[in-house]
């Protein structure tokens, strides 16, 4: 008879767990990007009506803004990619 304790499951085997550090980097991208949408929220109309009528203002706190949400797309691409490592 063979011994049991080594007979694993397929369904048991196929089931992947996040490692920790997966774990780690989504909570850090839900905080970041609660926190942008913070910034954006609060701070969003503000410099809207405070650069509306100075075309160049308004292209540099239009170019910030792009740079707040391509960091933001960069660390989750990041993290998604790391979910299959």
């Amino acid at each position: 008879m063979p011994n049991s304790r080594f007979i694993v499951p397929t369904a048991a085997a196929d089931v992947s767990i996040p490692s920790g550090r997966f774990v780690l980097r989504v909570a850090v991208s839900v905080l970041l990007t609660t926190l942008n949408a913070g910034v954006i929220a609060v701070f969003g109309g503000t410099l809207y009506r405070a650069t509306a009528n100075h075309p160049l203002w308004f292209f540099g706190v239009s170019l910030l803004f792009a740079a707040l949400l391509g960091s933001l797309a960069r660390v989750w691409i990041i993290t998604l990619r790391g979910r299959t490592q």
